[in-house]
């Protein structure tokens, strides 16, 4: 494989959490409905070109706490109580990429920023907590084939 000297390429990123509130369907465990996500800012992109799998790490409380994703949709859905940090690791391509993995980390939030008092039973059921970074992924003398993938 060829790497390419003095080129850096980009992947741009997204990630997040999406939440909802179960309201009256909410238990003391369950109060919330979330998916935690990677994704591409173009939607005609497929991640799964350069990346080889996706490992979610949540809270050890889950009974399933690391899920490895080997194509996309890079996401997990849950119901929970509590915000927690999840960390995502993306392991990318061996043969096209030969790169590192990236470790990532989000916060899951479940309540609205303006109002974090918000109790579960006087929370939308209909309106979603969205928490969601852009980044782009930089490559320095990237493998020539892995280049032209991006």
């Amino acid at each position: 494989m060829t790497r390419l000297d003095n080129i850096t390429t980009c992947l741009p990123i997204a990630y997040g959490s999406v939440a909802f509130s179960l309201g009256e369907k909410a238990d003391e465990y369950h109060t919330h409905r979330w998916t935690l996500y990677l994704r591409s800012p173009n939607p005609t992109y497929d991640l799964s070109n350069a990346i080889s799998r996706v490992i979610f790490q949540l809270h050890p409380s889950f009974a399933q706490p690391t899920r490895e994703l080997t194509k996309p949709p890079f996401e997990v859905t849950e119901t929970g109580w509590g915000e927690f940090e999840a960390s995502i690791r993306i392991v990318w391509r061996e043969g096209v990429a030969d790169e590192r993995c990236t470790m990532l980390t989000h916060g899951i939030k479940l309540y609205p920023s303006n109002n974090p008092q918000l109790s579960n039973q006087t929370q939308p059921t209909d309106v979603a907590v969205v928490s969601e970074k852009y980044d782009e992924v930089v490559f320095t003398n990237p493998v020539e084939e892995f280049h032209r993938l991006l």
